[in-house]
């Protein structure tokens, strides 16, 4: 029973022994995780290098500052490109109305051409027939443009008619023209024109020989034009148009009593430099 004892006793001061070691080690490391540490900041005042700036600062501030209306200078720009440099896309030229400008129509359709003599009795030569023509001018305003016109419509071998009544047909052409000026007027974006030429108009007729058989003094007459052109180049366009011609007033040469005029209808086509 005593040996009992000693041993119990024994056990307790190991275990108070490991305890106490265990309690140093701790207040080690806690003195030493104190000591690295940094002190606490106190945010009143400086940082430590702060230096503290020359008494006129503030004036040395206020002179450095640019007079009153003084302008920045602008950014420098873009370097420029190297000589021969062209851009990848250039874009294509504007297709515009502007400087000369040169017509020619050809086309085909209707005519009819008469004489109505001092009785009332009317000889009329009908039938289909071509067209052409010819204008030349400038551009006075954008899309406005006046010209000389040159035109005429041309039958070949054409029905005759005496007051209405067909009288069959003659070998030979017939042909009205006219020369006067005009002007035309293109609506933009969708390059559709209108023109109009007054003029000075003749009539012939002649046979299958040249022989002339009517041949008429000048008169008068109008040309008229709508159409729509399509661009083919920067200056070119192309296109389609309704034409008439009508005309009046030609005293036949001859037979001063004759009076001719006419009328006719056609579609053209028209080449336009401008």
């Amino acid at each position: 029973m005593h040996t009992v004892l000693v041993f119990r006793r024994t056990a307790s001061a190991r275990t108070a022994s490991a305890l106490l070691a265990v309690t140093g080690v701790l207040s080690v490391s806690a003195a030493a995780v104190a000591q690295t540490q940094p002190p606490p900041q106190d945010y009143n005042q400086p940082p430590p290098g702060y230096q503290q700036p020359p008494p006129d600062y503030q004036q040395q501030q206020q002179q450095q500052q640019p007079p009153p209306g003084y302008q920045q200078p602008p950014p420098p720009s873009a370097y420029a490109p190297p000589p021969g440099y062209a851009p990848a896309y250039a874009p294509p030229p504007p297709n515009v109305h502007d400087g000369f400008y040169l017509r020619l129509h050809l086309g085909g359709g209707y005519a009819h051409m008469g004489g109505t003599d001092a009785a009332g009795d009317e000889l009329a030569f009908v039938g289909g027939g071509g067209s052409f023509g010819l204008a030349v001018g400038a551009t006075i305003a954008p899309n406005l443009i006046i010209f000389g016109n040159l035109f005429g419509m041309a039958l070949s071998d054409p029905d005759v008619e005496f007051n209405g009544a067909a009288q069959g047909g003659v070998s030979g052409t017939t042909t009205i023209g006219g020369i006067g000026p005009g002007i035309a007027y293109y609506f933009q974006p969708v390059n559709i024109y209108i023109s109009g030429t007054v003029a000075a108009m003749q009539f012939n007729a002649s046979d299958s020989n040249g022989n002339t058989q009517y041949e008429s003094n000048i008169g008068y007459g109008f040309q008229g034009m709508v159409g729509k052109e399509w661009w083919v180049s920067e200056n070119w366009g192309l296109g389609v148009a309704g034409e008439f011609l009508g005309a009046g007033g030609m005293k036949d040469k001859v037979d001063s009593g004759l009076t001719w005029s006419g009328y006719a209808f056609s579609v053209v086509f028209s080449a336009t430099y401008n």
